[in-house]
């Protein structure tokens, strides 16, 4: 039997509420949803761009309708070297092609590129040499749900202040990372979070591996349901097990388990006026006129947990605007595969010399296969009943 709860109720007329009165702040006046030109809503700007309207990005609820967002790509394996600098687009170049534009950078300026055999990120200063410096972030285009995912890095972070990144984040703050820091480059620190819950206690470097910045190491994040390891050469760093992430106040694993954005950046630590960082990455961060601060991905390799999704077929704007009159609400919901995640009981954390491991092909589980975009075939008043059913379901 189905049951509601007497606040459900109340909570889903505010959630409609919501929809119906919602506005991407900075289109027009400020108060309307987007149009049905620019139908994706992203930080309060609407575009019809890949980069706006895949979800984790897409704003369903500010957007022309909530099917206006396209599916996010979900991981496929591959074994990637940096010959094709066409594998690399800036954001306002990205059609949401995954197979062919595996990287898209976001900094504007942008001083990302594929160059020498090697995907290269920049942090260079601004006129005002004292000043936060403009560094690069990379984003894979397909987003990642468990798996092991390897990069052979060579660290920028040759002096204080700069910090080079290889993170695993969603848009719900949950993140897997490894850091390398100018003010200690001879390890690299491992960390994750959940919910946006930023604990910098958990963090663990690793052993010393000699001047990161000067070689290129190979670094394996293995996310497993019910574990997280972090190998450099593979030798194991740390191991944090799902298990002790339980929070018995909030009755929540505090483990990252949804699906996420893979990426590579260089940025300034060392010069943003804020004490933690600064003193977390060394200050001040050391400018020139002509200095360039550089981090080099030689290779990378991901070997997902759930398979089945080679095949990815974006959206056009026209199809994101026709979509809003479409019966079919899964574009605006699809975000990945309902899994059950293992919660044996192991070791807290803890830190060996065992090998990384090979292969993760055996565990079980898939995300759906290929998307095929929705014909248009009802109403806009079809998709808000869908969005208000979607709510309900989530209730029951």
């Amino acid at each position: 039997m189905v049951k509601f709860s007497l606040v459900s109720i109340p909570l889903v007329s505010y959630l409609l509420s919501s929809y119906v009165d919602a506005a991407c702040k900075n289109y027009g006046d400020g108060k309307s949803n987007c149009p049905e030109s620019s139908p994706c809503c992203y930080s309060g700007y609407c575009n019809s761009n890949a980069y706006f309207c895949i979800l984790g990005n897409c704003d369903p609820s500010n957007s022309y309708s909530p099917n206006s967002c396209w599916p996010k790509p979900h991981c496929a394996d591959m074994n990637v070297n940096f010959n094709n600098p066409s594998n690399l687009v800036y954001k306002d170049k990205f059609t949401g092609e995954v197979d062919s534009q595996i990287w898209y950078a976001v900094d504007e300026p942008n001083y990302a590129s594929i160059s020498g055999g090697n995907l290269v990120l920049q942090l260079k200063p601004n006129a005002d040499l004292s000043a936060t410096g403009q560094g690069s972030t990379v984003y894979l285009s397909r987003w990642v749900d468990h798996g092991t995912f390897t990069a052979s890095i060579k660290s920028g972070s040759v002096a204080p202040g700069v910090v080079s990144s290889f993170i695993v984040r969603n848009e719900f703050g949950d993140e897997i990372d490894f850091e390398w820091v100018g003010k200690e480059p001879s390890n690299v620190q491992t960390n994750y979070y959940f919910n946006n819950e930023l604990d910098y206690t958990k963090m663990v470097p690793s052993a010393d591996l000699g001047d990161t910045s000067s070689k290129f190491i190979t670094y394996t994040i293995d996310w497993q349901l019910d574990s997280i390891s972090w190998y450099a050469n593979g030798n194991l760093i740390r191991t944090v097990q799902r298990s002790s992430t339980w929070d018995v106040t909030t009755g929540t694993y505090k483990f990252p388990d949804r699906e996420a954005q893979l990426s590579f950046s260089i940025w300034d630590g060392g010069n943003t006026g804020q004490k933690g960082t600064m003193d977390w990455a060394g200050s001040p961060t050391p400018y020139s006129a002509d200095t360039v601060y550089s981090m080099y991905i030689n290779s990378f390799t991901a070997k997902c947990l759930y398979g089945g999704n080679q095949t990815y077929t974006p959206k056009s704007s026209s199809e994101s605007s026709a979509s809003s009159d479409s019966g079919t609400s899964s574009s605006a919901t699809s975000t990945g595969t309902s899994k059950t995640a293992s919660t044996t009981a192991s070791s807290s954390d803890s830190a060996t010399d065992d090998s990384v491991p090979t292969d993760t092909s055996a565990s079980s589980g898939s995300n759906s296969s290929a998307f095929s975009p929705p014909s248009s075939a009802s109403t806009t008043s079809v998709s808000i009943v869908l969005f208000v059913a979607a709510i309900f379901s989530a209730l029951i």
